[in-house]
C-alpha cells in the first residue's frame, strides 16, 4: 500500500488562499507562477476569469466529495465536467492514494495542493484536473513539476505526471508529462527568484 506524506505543520487558509508553514506564510505554486499566467490571461476580462475559477472550484469539490465520500454532488450547470471525470475514472481505473493533498518544498519554501495522487498501470502519478477549454502546456508543465519537486524534497517520487482536461460534453483528454522536466523546473525557479526579489523590496 502506497502512502503519501502528510504535513501537519502546513496550514491552509481557504478564504484567502494562504499557506502557513509553522505559522509563517509561504507562497503557493500559483502565486509564484503569476508572471507566466499573466502573460496569457492578463488581457482576458476579469468576469470571464472569475466564472472560470468558480467553475473549476465547483468541479474540483465535486470530485473530492466523490473520491473521499462516494457522494455525487455537483451543480447542474457543471454536470458534464463531472461526467467526464467519472468516465476517466472508469476507463483508466486508477488506484487512489490521496486527493487534495497539500505539500511544501523543504528547502525552497513554496506550497501547493495536488488534485490527485494515484497509481495507473503500476505508475505513481500526480494528476491535475482542468476544466478550461484550452490546456496551456507552458503553464501545466511548470505547475506539475513544482508539485513533483516539492514531494521529492520529502523523498516521495512520482513516476509520471498528467493533466486531465474535463470537458462540458462529458468527454476528457489525458495529457502525460514525464518527471524530471528540467526546463519547467528552471522556469519555476526563475519565477520563484523574481517573487522573492520583489518581496524583499516590499512589492
Amino acid at each position: 500500500m502506497i502512502s503519501i506524506p502528510k504535513f501537519p505543520e502546513l496550514a491552509f487558509d481557504e478564504r484567502h488562499h494562504l499557506y502557513m508553514l509553522n505559522g509563517i506564510q509561504i507562497p503557493s505554486v500559483t502565486t509564484v507562477m503569476r508572471p507566466l499566467s499573466q502573460a496569457y490571461y492578463g488581457a482576458i476580462d476579469d468576469n470571464i476569469l472569475a466564472a472560470a475559477s468558480k467553475r473549476g472550484t465547483a468541479v474540483h469539490q465535486a470530485i473530492e466529495n466523490w473520491l473521499k465520500f462516494q457522494v455525487d454532488d455537483v451543480p447542474p450547470e457543471h454536470e458534464g465536467y463531472y461526467r467526464a471525470f467519472r468516465l476517466w475514472w472508469e476507463e483508466k481505473a486508477p488506484q487512489l492514494i490521496d486527493a487534495e493533498s497539500r505539500v511544501y518544498h523543504r528547502a525552497l519554501r513554496f506550497a501547493g495542493t495536488t488534485d490527485l495522487s494515484c497509481v495507473i498501470d503500476k505508475k505513481v502519478v500526480c494528476v491535475d484536473f482542468k476544466t478550461s477549454a484550452q490546456i496551456l502546456e507552458m503553464l501545466t508543465r511548470v505547475q506539475l513539476e513544482a508539485y513533483a519537486r516539492a514531494y521529492d524534497s520529502h523523498s516521495f517520487k512520482f513516476d509520471a505526471k498528467a493533466i486531465v482536461q474535463l470537458r462540458k460534453d462529458g468527454q476528457y483528454e489525458m495529457i502525460w508529462h514525464q518527471p524530471g522536466d528540467i526546463e519547467a523546473w528552471e522556469v519555476f525557479g526563475s519565477c520563484l527568484a523574481l517573487y522573492n526579489y520583489l518581496k524583499k523590496y516590499g512589492r
